[in-house]
């Protein structure tokens, strides 16, 4: 019974600390995919020029607000602050999928 409870032990032990590895690897890891996917979800799939105005990083998600200009040939140029926010698809693991709030018109 004693042996059982300190195998049981050792197993949440080794689940908590790599938990904690996911997350250290999500927040301090090279991001440089994540960014660009979420400037194409900010321009909506458009040709548009954008730069990064905020970043935040968790071990769930990242979040960034960029501003975004679209520019076409004989119109005014349209611009808007976008937030996108990138997440797990599962909550440590995963491929990211950004969302945006606020996208061009």
């Amino acid at each position: 019974m004693a042996q059982s409870k300190g195998i049981v032990r050792n197993l949440i032990s080794l689940v908590l600390l790599g938990g904690t590895a996911l997350g250290l690897y999500n927040v301090y890891s090279d991001n440089t995919e994540v960014k660009t996917q979420a400037e194409r979800v900010a321009c909506a799939g458009r040709e548009c020029t954008s730069s990064f105005l905020r970043e935040s990083r968790s071990p769930i998600a990242q979040s960034f607000t960029l501003q975004t200009k679209l520019v076409e040939k004989g119109k005014v140029d349209r611009s808007a602050s976008v937030d996108v926010e990138c997440k797990r698809e599962f909550v440590l693991v995963g491929d990211y999928r950004c969302t945006a709030r606020g996208a061009l018109p």
